[in-house]
């Protein structure tokens, strides 16, 4: 990737003995308007994240912590989530309609991506390693 890079402040939530946990307000570009509260499209949403770092211990619980993490992540996991499976799910479906009738194609298109998410749920620990952020010191 480019190098850049996405940051939010936070608060530390929770330490453990592997890393902390942050809780980040995600908010929609509108949220900061002056007719927010009159407009039904902008939102907040309070997320956890989970960073694991080496010395967890130089971390309190409500302490203002900034988190990065590579504009890349966003990109790959919206492959992960979204692009594959359409994509699965899709060619199964072509594919198995051309031999088979609809409605079996499409029971096993969609058997593919029950498939797809359960391979996806194995390697969890994996794809958390490759999707990680990190305290901006």
């Amino acid at each position: 990737m480019n190098g850049r890079q996405i940051e939010h402040r936070g608060v530390v939530e929770r330490v453990v003995s592997h890393g902390v946990f942050v809780s980040i307000v995600q908010e929609t570009a509108c949220s900061a308007c002056a007719a927010a509260h009159l407009c039904h499209s902008s939102e907040k949403n309070e997320k956890v994240v989970e960073i694991t770092c080496d010395a967890p211990h130089r971390y309190n619980i409500g302490q203002e912590v900034t988190i990065v993490g590579e504009v890349g992540l966003g990109l790959r996991a919206t492959l992960w989530a979204y692009v594959i499976p359409l994509v699965l799910l899709m060619a199964v479906l072509m594919i198995s309609a051309s031999y088979l009738n609809a409605g079996v194609a499409a029971l096993l298109a969609l058997a593919s991506l029950i498939l797809y998410y359960i391979i996806l749920y194995a390697f969890r620990n994996q794809m958390q390693r490759r999707f990680s952020f990190r305290i901006k010191s």
